[in-house]
């Protein structure tokens, strides 16, 4: 049984203010997007409704819906002071801003990424995997297997292939196909070598 998703309960005050957003020529379109779910949401629309007008995904907006109703009884309050700067402060850098990262992001050497693009151009069977092709998952534990990081999230594996930061990779036999399906997925991502 699905989940009923909570209407968001705007005053007509938080309606213009958010409004207001939307209609500022300067106002980021990440910020901008927000605002529009809030407002369909307070409008009734459920999740799948809202996907139709801001093109996120059901979780995205499941995200920002969960995070306004969380302050909601903290801009009633910002409100009820009636420091209109103080609100729209709040709104923007607090409730619809995005999380502070907490962590440092990985580093790694050129030559850990040297190491990358060189076990990608490798037939997976060479290092006594069964598969034909490698998956960003596979890359990464090779590369912890073979000592080279401690640690690559297949995500980060990704951004290196798909950056474009080098010419390097080669794509013969097997390979081709696979980069070609991703560039297929993924137009204007993945620059191969001639």
């Amino acid at each position: 049984m699905a989940r009923k998703s909570i209407i968001p309960q705007l005053s007509a005050r938080q309606k213009t203010l958010l409004g207001e957003i939307v209609k500022r020529r300067d106002s980021p379109q990440h910020l901008v997007r927000r605002v529009q779910m809030i407002l369909l949401a307070a409008e009734g629309q459920n999740n799948k409704q809202i996907v139709a007008h801001v093109e996120l995904c059901q979780g995205t907006i499941r995200t920002w819906r969960t995070r306004w109703n969380q302050h909601q009884e903290k801009i009633d309050a910002i409100e009820a002071e009636g420091n209109e700067k103080a609100l729209k402060e709040f709104i923007t850098e607090v409730v619809l801003a995005d999380d502070p990262y907490n962590g440092q992001r990985g580093k790694y050497t050129p030559e850990q990424i040297t190491h990358l693009y060189a076990i990608s151009c490798e037939p997976p069977q060479d290092s006594g995997r069964p598969i034909s092709h490698w998956s960003c998952r596979e890359l990464g534990e090779e590369m912890v297997k073979r000592g080279i990081v401690d640690h690559i999230p297949k995500s980060t594996v990704w951004d290196f292939l798909k950056s474009g930061r080098s010419t390097m990779v080669s794509v013969k036999g097997s390979q081709g196909g696979r980069l070609d399906e991703l560039q297929r997925k993924r137009p204007g991502r993945i620059s191969k070598a001639k």
